[in-house]
């Protein structure tokens, strides 16, 4: 598969490692932070930092986690043109972490988060720094983002929809084209449970 990134459960990790075709090419098990940087044109990199797998049942975020993390955003915000988490903690844990004061001092130009909760087109948290989406559990749309403009590391830099961003969902329909390369990634794969 030709995908720059993805993303496993740790769950999801061992079930294709076992399976008939593996693990695809840079796909990466959340079992732990990660950190994977990708050159884009023109000479930019976009910052990706998968947020470590936390068990549906651990009791909330805990503040030490919140400020380690922070820290690892500093570390790659002025390193990266545009810097993107990747979250399966859950809506909760998500709003949490935007909502910390120690986020805000060196905020996601992006979340991209998952898991348990609603899924959401979109909305920016109320310092204006960060995008937050969240995916739908059904699988039927994808979240699409259009970036207009670089995120500026000026203090009054702020995502404006429809002006330097926008996002919106896009439906998958049955007159959508199935994609071989998926197909056989699943392929052979029982779905007992």
């Amino acid at each position: 598969m030709n995908y720059d990134l993805g993303i496993l459960s740790p769950a999801e990790a061992i079930f294709l490692k076992d399976s008939p075709n593996g693990i695809p090419e840079n796909w990466i098990n959340c079992n732990k932070t990660s950190v994977k940087i990708i050159p884009l044109a023109h000479g930019k990199k976009a910052g990706f930092i998968i947020l470590p797998y936390l068990e549906k049942e651990s009791k909330g975020l805990s503040q030490e986690l919140i400020v380690e993390l922070t820290e690892l955003f500093k570390k790659f915000k002025n390193k990266t043109d545009i810097l993107i988490g990747i979250s399966s903690w859950g809506y909760f844990k998500e709003k949490k972490l935007l909502a910390s004061p120690v986020f805000a001092e060196a905020p996601l130009d992006i979340l991209l988060g998952s898991g348990d909760g609603p899924g959401m087109t979109g909305a920016v948290d109320d310092n204006g720094k960060t995008l937050w989406v969240r995916s739908y559990p059904t699988g039927k749309a994808v979240n699409r983002i259009d970036i207009f403009q670089w995120p500026s590391r000026d203090a009054d830099f702020k995502w404006t929809s429809g002006q330097n961003i926008r996002w919106f969902l896009q439906s998958l329909r049955k007159n959508n084209r199935q994609e071989p390369t998926v197909l056989k990634l699943i392929e052979g794969i029982s779905d007992d449970k």
